[in-house]
């Protein structure tokens, strides 16, 4: 190795402040030290100022040397903290859900699944960087991004059953399974949560997140018992987010039933709270599912009031996944009038949109949507071309339910 490289490798400890610190000093000591040899400057007298002084004088040589030494160590400490690989965990939470088709899940879904996703991640990445950290985390993290999670999960299984003793990490790597599981296999993700519920019952996350699959499921009545008990640790613990979170999903489980006053009330529970923590996004979904079941009662000034409110903190937050929901209901709307030029506008936006995101679900329900338009208006050319088009998609995606409506 060359001077040069040499110097290079060298040159990035010499910008530690401690470093400079101590070079400065041995440079004045060292001049001190000659000063006095040569005799051009006095010895110190023994009994010349206080005892510190005195040490200083004495050692500072050996005193500078032990900064440098100090500056050197943290600078190489900096230099291998950066030189460790880090983890986006939004990139991977993004390419996972995303490849599983989770922007295609009910707007009241989305939040919790993406926070329970990335909670799970930022586990992976600590636990990767832990002295004791379990093997195959990094090629984990890189099947996760790419849609594979049986790495991902077969971590915190091991994780749970080993240290079960110790409740709350056991319960939290449940939570973390049931959220990788949440997107392909229901029945794990059941799984998981129960347990996690078993072994933590004081933690609404894990009830919330089983109550949404119980609903998925169809298991109304358990899934109500689980919101049930979120919002009965929300009142305990004082914690109004806990209580925002399972009034919405009881609006859900209501509007479901058909009991569209009792659903009324919880979204409108559910919307106060949001409002008084000031929590645009809550408050921006509370208005959709107002909208959607003011248009179920065929209140359709209010269904529209309430789609609009939500659109318009949608795009102040930039939220496009929202916007598109918002576009999509109002042009149902407008067709539900017979406006049939505005909704079509409302469509083709809410579409762009589903495009750009790369949505598939989306722009599949855009093209069908476009083509009972384009069908009430007797314009059956452009009609059968939209439903072709939703076609291709529902059956790259295996959406069965899509491809029935398409035929139909």
């Amino acid at each position: 190795m060359d001077e040069i490289e040499q110097f290079a490798q060298l040159a990035p400890y010499l910008t530690q402040p401690l470093v400079l610190i101590g070079f400065v000093l041995l440079l004045a000591f060292g001049i001190h030290r000659t000063l006095i040899k040569s005799g051009i400057l006095p010895p110190v007298p023994p009994r010349t100022g206080g005892k510190i002084v005195q040490t200083i004088l004495r050692y500072g040589f050996l005193l500078a040397v032990l900064i440098i030494v100090l500056g050197f160590g943290l600078k190489a400490f900096e230099i291998h903290q950066a030189s460790q690989p880090t983890v986006d965990v939004n990139s991977i939470v993004e390419g996972y859900a995303a490849s599983q088709r989770l922007l295609g899940q009910q707007e009241a879904e989305l939040a919790d699944t993406k926070e329970q996703l990335t909670a799970a991640v930022t586990e992976l990445a600590r636990l990767r960087d832990a002295d004791n950290a379990p093997p195959g985390i990094e090629k984990a993290l890189e099947l996760l991004e790419q849609g594979n999670a049986d790495k991902a999960e077969a971590i915190f299984q091991n994780i749970a059953t080993k240290r079960e003793k110790d409740i709350k990490e056991a319960a939290a790597a449940y939570r973390h399974l049931g959220a990788l599981a949440f997107l392909t296999e229901t029945q794990k993700a059941i799984t998981a949560y129960r347990r996690s519920t078993e072994l933590e019952p004081d933690n609404p996350k894990g009830w919330n997140q089983l109550g949404v699959l119980l609903y998925r499921t169809g298991q109304i009545d358990e899934a109500f018992a689980a919101y049930r008990r979120v919002e009965t640790l929300g009142k305990e613990n004082a914690d109004k987010i806990s209580l925002a979170v399972p009034y919405t999903n009881l609006g859900l489980l209501y509007w479901t039933r058909g009991e569209l006053d009792q659903a009324e009330a919880m979204y409108k529970k559910s919307l106060a709270i949001e409002e008084a923590l000031g929590r645009q996004e809550g408050m921006a979904k509370n208005y959709t599912n107002l909208g959607i079941l003011y248009r179920t009662r065929g209140e359709l000034d209010q269904a529209e009031a309430m789609y609009k409110k939500s659109l318009v903190i949608n795009e102040a937050l930039g939220r496009q996944e929202g916007m598109a929901s918002n576009y999509g209901n109002l042009g149902i709307l407008y067709q539900t009038r017979g406006e049939f030029d505005q909704a079509e506008a409302m469509y083709k936006k809410s579409l762009a949109i589903e495009e750009a995101l790369g949505r598939q679900e989306g722009m599949a329900s855009n093209y069908t949507n476009l083509g009972l338009l384009y069908r009430t208006r007797g314009e059956l050319d452009q009609a059968e071309a939209m439903y072709k088009k939703s076609l291709v998609i529902n059956e790259a995606l295996g959406r069965q339910e899509g491809m029935a409506k398409n035929y139909t």
